[in-house]
């Protein structure tokens, strides 16, 4: 068996985690409850966060509030599969922790406002589904990379 051309689960756990930000990215853009009784039609999270008849530090800390957390979560992945060393895995998780954790409750916890929730309230919950997922893949593969036996090359 050819071992430098195993494929390596570790970097698939890495890109599974960028592909979770994205769609939280993207989900931050598509409609998130219907308010057809009160404006017309549905609205995003980003235009219910960011567009506030507020002073411009209001939406400054409307983009912090959505993009900070999964832009760091992004980045730890990007160093992870450029192979930036064994400090990725830890932060990965401890960053996907805090980061999943609070949007699980704010996801949750806007579940009963009794507005229709739309297809981007079910792709941020999706999309941290994927980013937990994807961040038990790189703590599990790398765990399974330190414990197989190292042959030396002959």
């Amino acid at each position: 068996m050819d071992m430098g051309r195993r494929w390596r689960v570790g970097s698939t756990g890495h890109a599974v985690v960028l592909l979770g930000a994205a769609a939280f990215v993207v989900g931050c853009f598509l409609p998130y409850y219907d308010y057809r009784p009160i404006a017309a039609g549905s609205m995003s999270l980003y235009r219910l966060t960011l567009f506030s008849p507020g002073d411009p530090a209001t939406n400054w800390g409307g983009s912090l509030f959505l993009f900070a957390g999964v832009a760091t979560v992004a980045w730890i992945a990007v160093a992870g599969i450029r192979g930036s060393g064994g400090w990725t895995r830890p932060a990965l998780a401890a960053v996907t922790v805090a980061w999943s954790l609070t949007w699980f409750g704010i996801l949750l916890g806007a579940s009963g406002f009794g507005t229709p929730r739309v297809v981007g309230y079910w792709v941020l919950l999706l999309s941290l589904g994927v980013v937990v997922i994807g961040t038990i893949l790189v703590w599990v593969s790398t765990r399974s990379d330190a414990s197989e036996p190292q042959v030396p090359p002959t």
